[in-house]
């Protein structure tokens, strides 16, 4: 009898070169965008268009499932940028279906802690604000969010909640020769934080759109309304139906880039439209200057 291990010495080996295209994509369609991705990079079969194809495998792949597993409201959450990539815009649909985090922390108020978290405590040692950023980039549609706030009502609600533009808060602005302490984004312009505000500016891009409103929020302890182009435009105001926070609770933001508003939320009772004239991206942020526990989550704005 032939020995085993010659036998198999025989066999001819499988490659990828002899499988269908059909079959490969079947295959890939069990990655996630990274998979894919990692997959272009390291395979010229997946990587580079075929003769007669519009996308390469790895892309095709994306494309399908993201056709296949989208809903219409996640659609129009993701309108496509000229020239993304199909994994690309898979990834951006599997970061719309994961929790909301606190991905950057800037300022020294809030205690260390593992990071991204969904919650963040300000130790409330010092009244300078801090600010907690979300990574999620909201890019269309419709979005809402609630934060959760415990903190003591004797003392004052120092908390602004609202959106800004995917930048960085630490990135090359330090905390004492930039910021001079005190991190608040809605509290930079032309005027106040002049280093600070041509750094914000200089991480501009064209998906931040025509609206100059590059950082907009409540501030829980009046209601009012702040915002600012980080240059010479900025301002606060009264608008219908603000209500101050005390006491802890919830506040939500709904997020309107169809129609370029903000509108708040107190307890699940809607306010009402707080801002107008948005547009482009923004990320959902959170700065405190008192001793508080505020968490973040992804819901639905409510009737």
């Amino acid at each position: 009898m032939e020995p085993r291990n010659k036998r198999a010495r025989l066999l001819p080996s499988v490659t990828l070169d002899v499988l269908g295209n059909d079959l490969l994509l079947r295959c890939a369609s069990y990655l996630d965008a990274d998979g894919l991705a990692q997959l272009g990079r390291t395979s010229v079969r997946f990587g580079t268009p075929q003769a007669g194809q519009q996308r390469s495998l790895a892309n095709e792949a994306a494309r399908q499932r993201f056709r296949r597993s989208a809903t219409d409201e996640e659609m129009s959450r993701l309108p496509e940028y000229d020239g993304e990539s199909d994994v690309g815009l898979m990834r951006a649909l599997e970061q719309l279906r994961q929790p909301l985090c606190f991905d950057e922390l800037a300022g020294d108020g809030f205690i260390p802690q593992d990071h991204p978290a969904t919650s963040v405590t300000h130790s409330g040692h010092n009244i300078w604000y801090s600010t907690a950023l979300s990574g999620h980039v909201m890019r269309g549609g419709r979005h809402f969010v609630e934060f959760s706030i415990n903190y003591d009502e004797q003392q004052r609600s120092c908390f602004h909640l609202g959106v800004v533009r995917p930048v960085s808060l630490t990135d090359g602005i330090d905390l004492e020769v930039d910021w001079e302490g005190e991190t608040s984004p809605v509290h930079v312009s032309s005027n106040q934080k002049p280093a600070v505000a041509e750094k914000l500016r200089s991480q501009r891009t064209e998906k931040w759109g025509e609206s100059t409103v590059h950082c907009c929020t409540c501030y829980c302890g009046s209601g009012r309304c702040y915002w600012t182009d980080w240059g010479n435009e900025e301002g606060s105001s009264d608008w219908q139906g603000r209500e101050s926070l005390e006491g802890g609770g919830t506040i939500g933001l709904l997020l309107d880039l169809d129609e370029g508003t903000l509108s708040v939320f107190k307890n699940d009772r809607r306010l009402g439209v707080m801002k107008e004239g948005l547009g482009g991206e923004y990320c959902w942020f959170a700065t405190a200057g008192t001793l508080c526990t505020i968490s973040i989550s992804r819901g639905r704005a409510p009737n």
